[in-house]
């Protein structure tokens, strides 16, 4: 897609246009809690998003110290658009942006061919906990 244009930073995005995409792409995420939402974007390190004109049609999220590891929160693009090379342009920019660190993720089984064909290895070390 030729019209796509990306923006670094929090510009046009608002909780009611991320929680939309995320229901629609669809990323399990708090979508009817607006201030938990704002906290996630403002807290990032790393915010691309992704427009059709005036339209958010993708976005990623990132946490990262910027030396040793990279954390790729949320990567998200419309289905009525997938497939278009949004979200490879989108992972172009994060992948530039975090040269030089880790770029670790979490993925359902529903995406993982798109990761291994950017270059991405399934890790199993790790450990979690909710709190």
């Amino acid at each position: 897609m030729e019209d796509i244009t990306l923006r670094e930073g929090l510009d046009g995005l608002t909780p009611a246009r991320i929680a939309t995409l995320y229901r629609r792409a669809p990323l399990l995420r708090p979508t009817g809690d607006r201030a938990a939402i704002e906290r996630m974007f403002e807290t990032s390190s790393l915010v691309v998003s992704a427009w059709l004109g005036d339209r958010l049609v993708g976005l990623a999220r990132v946490l990262t110290d910027g030396e040793q590891f990279s954390f790729l929160c949320d990567l998200a693009v419309e289905p009525d658009v997938q497939g278009g090379g949004i979200g490879k342009k989108l992972m172009a920019e994060v992948l530039a942006r975090c040269a030089g660190t880790e770029l670790v993720l979490r993925d359902s089984n529903l995406s993982g061919g798109f990761y291994e064909r950017l270059g991405f290895t399934r890790i199993e070390n790790g450990w979690m906990k909710r709190l």
